[in-house]
């Protein structure tokens, strides 16, 4: 019993501590006829706390940077298997906002960005077939890619909770489009250098062919990240502290 109280005054204490906006975000007021542009800049300010996962007065969330997958596991049939182990990727905080656009009558905001450059790397195993070509081996991995468009709509809602209501996020909506991508596996063919090149050279002559394969878990995994950040960030704040109205 004394457990359960203790455990019921740390939760409570946390509770009080985090009713309130994060210490590092600078509110914008829904009245801003420029809200969009308001929203971007405190994005960017708050840019390395994105990466890093800390937003300050013991507040914490996932990093974006680098962003891990543990595993990815895909079976299409003989045609394609994949697995992917210990993934990481390099560069997603360092998007470029394009456009935020704010429709609060519908509680969500549609954003725009483009990711300059990302690295990613991990382990693989992989069976697939291109053209007349079989493809397969395991190892370490890694892939470039170059001008990734991202379109993202968070949409929020507001949670009762006594005489207050919180805001919380749904599950993020998102698009992701890669444009320019290089792989580079080790160890096709049981390593076999000649063939380990042709491999390499075939996957890459359409690398999308691959891509287009594990984009939907990678585009999943990410969608559950950066639903969870938003969440953790404003966490036991009101719609009006964080979109507070204009002072008159």
């Amino acid at each position: 019993m004394r457990r359960f109280a203790s455990a019921l005054i740390v939760v409570s204490s946390l509770a009080v501590c985090w009713a309130e906006v994060a210490p590092v975000l600078e509110v914008c007021s829904r009245d801003d006829p420029n809200l969009g542009e308001c929203i971007m800049k405190v994005v960017d300010k708050i840019r390395p706390n994105i990466a890093n996962g800390d937003y300050g007065g013991g507040r914490t969330a996932p990093k974006l940077d680098p962003f891990a997958i543990d595993k990815v596991d895909i079976d299409h049939g003989p045609s394609f298997r994949a697995k992917l182990r210990n993934v990481t990727i390099d560069g997603f905080s360092k998007f470029v906002l394009k456009k935020v656009r704010s429709d609060l009558p519908n509680q969500r905001f549609l954003i725009s960005a483009t990711v300059p450059s990302c690295f990613v790397k991990g382990k693989y195993e992989l069976n697939m077939n291109i053209l007349l070509l079989k493809i397969n081996g395991k190892g370490d991995f890694n892939l470039t890619l170059d001008n990734t468009q991202v379109n993202m709509m968070i949409q929020y809602y507001l949670e009762q909770k006594g005489d207050k209501k919180f805001l919380k996020f749904r599950p993020v909506e998102l698009k992701i489009k890669f444009d320019k991508a290089k792989f580079y596996l080790k160890n096709l063919f049981g390593g076999d250098p000649a063939l380990e090149e042709i491999g390499n050279q075939a996957i890459n002559a359409n690398p999308h062919l691959l891509l287009d394969e594990v984009k939907p878990a990678i585009k999943e995994k990410l969608k559950e990240s950066l639903t969870f950040i938003s969440n953790s960030v404003v966490e036991g704040a009101e719609e009006d502290e964080l979109l507070p109205r204009k002072k008159t």
